[in-house]
């Protein structure tokens, strides 16, 4: 590949890259400002336009009368309040659509100039099933939670795991474009535990959906202990019970103790195996690039844990909305960092792009 095709490539994954980040975003606030089933329909095409007049915005408002949600907890809402929980659903469809357009028009352009190697072709059409295979999803969440009063959290949990691996993904091929040369010099063993690490956090994300969707931080919110006691009594005490995870359940307190203490000791595991992968290969990577990502996971591993705390502490009444957020791009931040370590410590010395 030559450089201009390099950069106009690297450039088009970038960019990528922001707006995926950016589109979990919205996806946070839409989920935790209750927005995720305003829009009762699915309109791949119509949907594209927004209500124009107050006779579309009453008929909106009618449908998202009939749904358990708003029988149940919103009942007498404003149509003022609705625009607002309607926005950030809109919103979170009208991104996904124009980042299918931004990766679908430019992908046809670099194939009309050949700009595409065998190779990188085949790391590429992954993106747009996974993009496909999102959106499609998306929608089958939002169906389940108008069946009752939320979105299931096991839906969440999986329709977040989903864009943050798609996200993953996109850093790592980003990175691979970007640089074309892996100069390796890590050691090896090390690499296996950078793998345990990332799918370790990644199944602490799926946990994070869980705990979100489920409202966990309501059932506790201080820190370090669990309503004060270090293991809570209550994961004995009360009856195991499973029916929080699949469909919310506000009585389910079992349930939100068990996968908040889940999702803090996975926490702490995960901040203990960064340190000691940080403290092994400091200086095992010559590359000033793969050099400052190894020396920047502390940094992000450290940010993480610590709006986590801010996040639950707040759980006052309701989730805080800008913490959770918050906590949400940490995560991504702490993603990107790892698998960006990951591809200096791939044993190889050329990439074929």
């Amino acid at each position: 590949m030559d450089s201009t095709a390099r950069k106009w490539i690297g450039t088009w994954l970038l960019i990528g890259c922001v707006m995926v980040f950016f589109q979990v975003m919205v996806g946070g606030v839409t989920r935790l400002t209750e927005s995720g089933l305003s829009i009762t329909e699915w309109k791949p095409i119509k949907g594209i336009v927004p209500p124009t007049n107050e006779q579309e915005w009453n008929a909106e408002f009618e449908r998202y009368k009939t749904i358990a949600q708003y029988q149940t907890i919103n009942q007498g809402m404003l149509l003022s309040e609705f625009k607002w929980i309607y926005f950030w659903e809109y919103f979170h469809r009208f991104w996904a659509r124009f980042m299918g357009f931004v990766f679908a028009i430019p992908f046809a352009f670099f194939l009309y100039k050949k700009w595409f190697t065998k190779d990188l072709m085949q790391k590429t059409i992954p993106l747009f099933v996974w993009g496909g295979v999102i959106g499609v999803y998306g929608w089958i969440m939002v169906r389940s939670g108008l069946r009752g009063m939320y979105v299931p959290p096991i839906h969440l949990s999986i329709h977040l795991l989903l864009a943050m691996s798609l996200f993953g993904y996109l850093v790592w091929l980003t990175t691979y474009v970007w640089l074309g040369v892996s100069a390796t010099t890590a050691i090896s063993k090390y690499k296996n535990l950078l793998w345990v690490m990332l799918v370790l956090l990644f199944v602490q994300v799926f946990f994070g959906g869980i705990v979100s969707g489920m409202k966990a931080g309501l059932a506790a919110n201080d820190w370090p202990l669990i309503n004060g006691q270090l293991i809570p009594d209550t994961l004995w005490q009360l009856s195991p019970n499973s029916s929080g995870f699949t469909q919310y359940n506000a009585q389910d307190f079992w349930g939100r103790i068990f996968i908040q203490f889940v999702h803090r000791s996975t926490a702490y595991i995960i901040v203990g195996l960064v340190f000691f992968f940080w403290w092994k290969n400091r200086n095992a990577v010559t590359s000033s690039t793969g050099k400052l990502g190894i020396n920047l996971l502390p940094l992000t591993v450290c940010l993480q844990a610590i709006i986590g705390i801010f996040t639950v502490v707040n759980c006052v009444g309701h989730i805080p909305v800008f913490y959770g957020v918050l906590h949400q791009v940490g995560a991504m931040l702490l993603i990107a960092n790892m698998v960006f370590v990951l591809f200096h410590m791939q044993q190889k010395s050329t990439l074929a792009v």
